[in-house]
């Protein structure tokens, strides 16, 4: 890694931490490497003309610009692998410190086991461990019974795609009934207030919709306002599997909270 790159990264982890400028005496200080105070000077005016760097006025030292945070996360979360959630009550602290919606939901892997008529006024639909009601239909009846050893995410697609909304809406009020952790929602709000977001686009992030919709991975401004972003991973709690959601601002450091709430291995 060169001195500029070295720079970059100082200057970005030493913001995360305090949300506060830093001029060259000061990185210089934080820096493992023999690099002079006027060296520092010449790379800040360089990043500050690339658009990685700024400053807020004359006198002030630099902080990371948008764009910088956000290579920098895309990096950091490409390295992103076998997180374990420590417990609940240790994220329902963390995100509270660190000003970050979060949200959990245990992976339903589940199949469809059994079609049940109950004297022909309802259909039970049980997908192992859980079930649901619908009124009877003969020709609904038959067609499920083909079903039969689906997973669960396989039956809600296929009953979008034959016009069963019914199962569907059924099927996801029980996605969401395993969302097991939701803190934090005013962040979502702030998002609207600050950043003329849709409120009705908030929906879609305390849901299950989302673990649907998203692949694994962070989102920036094609999912949220510039200056936030997401993430998306599949992980555990307890040796449970779950999804794992969050939205914080970019300049949250989400190195620091990861490892707070987290067990590697």
């Amino acid at each position: 890694m060169g001195k500029k790159e070295i720079i970059l990264n100082t200057i970005i982890e030493e913001y995360l931490k305090n949300n506060v400028p830093i001029g060259s005496n000061e990185l210089k200080s934080k820096m493992d490497i023999d690099i002079s105070s006027s060296t520092i000077r010449v790379y800040f005016k360089k990043l500050s003309y690339e658009g990685i760097l700024k400053q807020l006025h004359t006198s002030s030292g630099r902080i990371p610009t948008w764009t910088a945070l956000k290579r920098y996360w895309e990096e950091y979360f490409i390295n992103i692998d076998d997180l374990r959630i420590d417990n609940i009550d240790e994220l329902r602290r963390w995100v509270g410190n660190f000003d970050i919606y979060c949200m959990l939901q245990y992976v339903d892997e589940y199949r469809l086991s059994e079609i049940i008529n109950v004297n022909d006024r309802f259909l039970l639909i049980v997908f192992e461990n859980d079930s649901i009601v619908l009124e009877y239909n003969e020709k609904v009846e038959k067609f499920l019974i083909n079903l039969i050893g689906y997973d669960i995410n396989r039956v809600k697609n296929i009953s979008v795609n034959v016009g069963l909304y019914e199962l569907r809406k059924k099927i996801e009020q029980l996605f969401d009934s395993n969302i097991i952790f939701r803190e934090k929602e005013y962040i979502l709000y702030d998002m609207i207030k600050f950043y003329n977001f849709h409120k009705k686009d908030i929906r879609s992030f305390t849901s299950s919709v989302v673990f649907e919709k998203l692949d694994d991975g962070i989102y920036f401004d094609e999912l949220v306002p510039e200056g936030y972003m997401a993430f998306k991973y599949r992980t555990k709690v307890e040796n449970k599997k779950v999804n794992f959601f969050c939205i914080g601002k970019v300049d949250s450091d989400y190195r620091e909270f990861l490892d707070e709430i987290s067990i590697r291995r």
